[in-house]
């Protein structure tokens, strides 16, 4: 119950931030860069009251665990985290992001074929961990963060084009894409903190997934 409780207010807490002016507000309050900041520690901070209870109840189990969950788990977790390292490198005026240098049309890197690579980051992380984790309340927090995502997207993607007009919209995403050096330096940081994630998991989230990707292998 208490998963589920964390979870909405995760996802509530981030529909009252989009929805309503309370963005613009805190912006014009604290500037943006304060802003980002203090939304990122509240989404951690919300994140973990959702882990918290969630490695403390007890399992029903769903479905059994497929033989290629956690090759497909260590796979897509790596597309992931490459995805959320490039986002949080890359100036971006269509979605979420943390650098503040000007953005170029005519060479948006990334962002001109993935619109959104933070949030397409945080989808497939929750899709990673859906065969690998078939228990109640596990894919409450894997199924829902990958709708959350997919969700988000969309909602992201009116509101901006809204917000920008229809030929200014086009303006800046008709330029072609290419790796650039904000994209390299994401790709960096995504495989650093991939490997960091996955040599730590036994300790954060009590599941060893090289011992169980070895076990899983016959290694």
């Amino acid at each position: 119950m208490m998963v589920l409780l964390a979870m909405t207010v995760f996802v509530l807490s981030h529909l009252l931030i989009a929805r309503t002016g309370l963005r613009a507000t805190l912006i014009r309050s604290v500037g943006e860069s304060t802003y980002l900041v203090g939304y990122s520690l509240l989404s951690m901070l919300l994140l973990a009251w959702v882990i918290a209870p969630l490695l403390a109840a007890d399992r029903i189990a769903l479905w059994f665990t497929p033989t290629w969950a956690y090759p497909f788990a260590a796979v897509i977790t790596l597309l992931a985290f490459l995805l959320m390292g490039i986002g949080a490198m890359s100036p971006n005026p269509f979605s979420v992001g943390f650098r503040k240098v000007a953005f170029d049309p005519a060479r948006p890197g990334i962002v001109g074929w993935i619109r959104h690579p933070l949030l397409w980051g945080l989808t497939f992380w929750g899709i990673a961990h859906i065969p690998a984790n078939g228990d109640w309340p596990s894919a409450v927090l894997f199924i829902g963060t990958a709708v959350f995502g997919v969700l988000g997207i969309r909602a992201l993607d009116r509101r901006k084009r809204k917000k920008l007009g229809e030929e200014q919209w086009r303006q800046l995403s008709r330029g072609s894409s290419h790796l650039d050096g904000n994209a390299l330096g994401g790709l960096l940081l995504g495989l650093a903190l991939w490997g960091v994630f996955l040599f730590t998991h036994p300790l954060l989230f009590r599941a060893d997934p090289l011992g169980l990707l070895s076990a899983m292998l016959g290694l």
